[in-house]
C-alpha cells in the first residue's frame, strides 16, 4: 500500500485536478507520484435495428478523429445510468428503453482516477440529437458485421468503445446471430 507523504495540487481545471508529491511505499521507500483526478464517465453500446450507434469526433488529446461510443463525463453525485441515458440521447438522437450495466473500469490507474461505466442500450426510440454547445459529433450507425471487422482490424482505438462493442458482439453471438 502507498500513502502520501506530501501532496500538492498543481492544477485545478473544469474537468481534472493534477496532484504531485511523494508517497511512502509498503517497504518504506519514498517515491515521487503524480496523479490526475477525474470524476469518471459513462458510455453506451446501443443497438438500433441491428446496428451499433457510434459517434465520430475529433479528439484534441490524440490529434485525430475517432469513432467511439456515445459517452460523457459524470458530475459529482450523478448516477452513472442516468448520465448514460442522457448522453445516448444527446449524442445520437436515440432514447434507450432499457440500459444494462456491462462493466466499470479504471482508464489508466497508474496516473488517472477516472472510472468508466459501460452500459448496453436496447429497445431504442428515435428522438432528436441535442448536442451541448461545445460538442461537434457526427452520429454514425454501423452494422454489427462491420463492427466485428473493425475490431479485428484495429479500426477502434478507444478502450471504452472496444469494451462496449465486444460486449454487443458477445450478446449477438449468444443469441445465435
Amino acid at each position: 500500500m502507498e500513502t502520501w507523504v506530501s501532496c500538492e495540487t498543481k492544477f485545478r481545471g473544469n474537468i481534472i485536478e493534477v496532484r504531485a508529491g511523494t508517497a511512502r511505499l509498503a517497504d518504506g521507500y519514498i517515491a515521487p507520484r503524480e496523479v490526475v483526478l477525474h470524476g469518471g464517465g459513462v458510455c453506451v453500446a446501443a443497438l438500433a435495428d441491428g446496428e451499433a450507434l457510434l459517434v465520430r469526433q475529433y479528439r484534441l488529446a490524440v490529434g485525430r478523429t475517432l469513432l467511439e461510443l456515445p459517452a460523457g463525463r459524470l458530475e459529482p453525485g450523478e448516477e452513472p445510468i442516468a448520465r448514460a441515458a442522457a448522453e445516448l440521447e444527446e449524442e445520437t438522437g436515440y432514447r434507450a428503453g432499457r440500459l444494462e450495466h456491462v462493466a466499470s473500469f479504471f482508464c489508466s490507474p497508474g496516473v488517472l482516477s477516472e472510472r468508466m461505466h459501460v452500459y448496453a442500450g436496447f429497445d431504442l426510440e428515435r428522438t432528436a440529437q441535442r448536442l451541448d454547445h461545445d460538442e461537434r459529433v457526427e452520429a454514425v450507425r454501423m452494422p454489427l458485421d462491420e463492427v466485428e471487422r473493425g475490431l479485428a482490424g484495429g479500426r477502434f482505438e478507444d478502450a471504452k468503445t472496444i469494451i462496449g462493442l465486444r460486449d454487443l458482439l458477445m450478446r449477438r453471438d449468444r443469441q445465435g446471430r
